[in-house]
């Protein structure tokens, strides 16, 4: 290996020890911001689509995080029979505590913090957006999972009952042979 000028520009992408590099690597200048900042580039440069890598991880960390109310939820939700809920669900740019994605219902579990103003628009913001989704979201206190635990199971079970006779049903398989003729 040959000293290089301390002057002298870096080696271009892929000509350096080892040489090859990525062929399909962009140009520094034409580069994504950081991971989970944003708005990610299409390949063919034309158009543009949202970066969900800061909601996954964001989601992800939670799941490893989760608050004592949202445990003891979570081991009430268990008794339902049937019900397949998730923690910490991504929906678009927003986590919500529990989610059952083909049952349609999320819930979230508010504590003291979601009576300011500010997280109070943005908990609506969430609402909205899960609603325009397809989604029925639950809201109850942390005081509703430690002191009514029945009462907050009956509310998720007719929310599942709800959306039940509300989703249409299942689409038929294919008969077999339905082309062959």
């Amino acid at each position: 290996m040959t000293p290089r000028d301390a002057n002298a520009s870096p080696p271009p992408r892929g000509a350096g020890a080892g040489g090859g590099g990525r062929s399909d690597a962009p140009a520094p200048n034409e580069r994504a911001t950081k991971l989970g900042q944003g708005w990610s580039p299409d390949p063919d440069g034309a158009v543009r689509q949202k970066d969900r890598a800061r909601v996954n991880l964001r989601a992800q960390r939670l799941r490893k995080e989760m608050t004592s109310s949202e445990k003891v939820l979570q081991r009430l939700l268990r008794t339902i029979d049937g019900a397949h809920f998730r923690k910490q669900v991504a929906l678009g740019d927003y986590v919500f505590d529990f989610g059952w994605y083909s049952a349609r219902v999320l819930i979230e579990i508010d504590g003291s913090i979601h009576r300011l103003p500010d997280v109070q628009a943005k908990d609506k913001a969430k609402t909205i957006y899960a609603a325009t989704q397809g989604f029925r979201v639950l809201r109850f206190q942390n005081n509703d999972v430690w002191d009514r635990p029945v009462w907050v199971v009956e509310q998720v079970r007719a929310a599942l009952n709800a959306s039940a006779s509300d989703r249409p049903p299942p689409l038929a398989p294919p008969h077999e042979g339905a082309g062959d003729e």
